[in-house]
């Protein structure tokens, strides 16, 4: 080195920078999660909150160099804080990832709802907060999930003017003192037909309805403004229903009527046995969202 003419030493040390510079960038490109795949994500709305229902568009790009899978997997959105899942839903579009293949761009869009989890009384949260949000792929063997897509998204918290859902007709209240104990506060149930009252704001809206059915299995009739809009069959377990609706005349309709509908009920002490209570009871409704 002592031999090298000063020209020749820069000259060296800039091919040894420059080589240092591509083992490195060679060794990001080996430590990709799935070397020849990268996920796109955004979401449909600019500012997020809790309580919010919105849309996430994905698109999954394969190049060249993607490998096919050897596994099936299935993609999953999670978002968590403080170590409590927000929401866990499916997002992979229609061809399945064990599918994929190289030079291709796979893409999916769904409706996620961000639940409340701000409390507006506290100061410390009035500015909002982060939560983890992450795309995964999960193949259910029990193995570590690969993750596609990480990063921390800011929520605020939901605008004060946001129309709140009053429930009106036909509707059974549960208390913890007639539920079973551990069972939620002011749980919200459905008799044959229940009447929700909300907000018309003249604009296009989302509606989502969230719950869980405790029969066999039931037919659900909506009804919007008494006009049926959707009907569907619902076996036991949790049910999520999103829908894009409106926009409705403010002139004629200030204000939207939705009514729940049944087939069957079941009385409430077959679900809390320790219940002296047996009203009949259709489906537990955990949400009704309407913005």
């Amino acid at each position: 080195m002592k031999h090298l003419s000063l020209k020749n030493r820069l000259r060296f040390f800039r091919s040894c920078l420059l080589l240092f510079f591509l083992f490195s960038l060679v060794g990001c490109i080996e430590r990709q999660p799935v070397r020849g795949l990268a996920v796109n994500a955004i979401f449909l709305d600019r500012v997020l909150t809790d309580d919010l229902v919105t849309r996430l568009k994905v698109k999954y790009i394969t190049t060249s160099v993607f490998q096919p899978f050897g596994r099936d997997y299935r993609v999953v959105a999670e978002a968590t804080w403080q170590n409590k899942i927000l929401f866990r839903e499916n997002l992979e579009p229609d061809l399945p990832p064990i599918k994929w293949q190289a030079s291709r761009v796979y893409e999916v869009e769904k409706y996620l709802y961000l639940p409340a989890v701000i409390d507006p009384f506290n100061p410390k949260m009035v500015s909002g907060l982060k939560i983890e949000f992450k795309i995964r792929l999960e193949n259910g063997s029990g193995a570590e999930p690969i993750t596609l897509y990480s990063r921390k998204i800011k929520l605020l918290p939901r605008p004060a003017e946001a129309p709140d859902v009053v429930f009106l007709d036909g509707w059974k209240k549960v208390s913890p003192v007639s539920a079973a104990s551990g069972s939620p506060p002011g749980e919200y149930w459905t008799g044959e037909r229940a009447v929700c009252l909300m907000k018309n704001t003249g604009r296009p809206a989302i509606l989502m309805i969230k719950g869980k059915n405790y029969s066999e299995q039931v037919t659900v009739s909506l009804y919007l403004e008494e006009g049926l809009f959707d009907e569907f069959t619902l076996g036991p377990g949790e049910f999520l229903k999103i829908y894009p609706v409106g926009p409705f005349p403010l002139a004629t309709d200030p204000e939207l009527r939705l009514a729940i509908a049944v087939d069957k009920t079941i009385p409430l002490n077959q679900i809390y046995p320790d219940s002296g209570e047996n009203s009949q009871v259709g489906l537990k409704i955990e949400k009704v969202y309407f913005r």
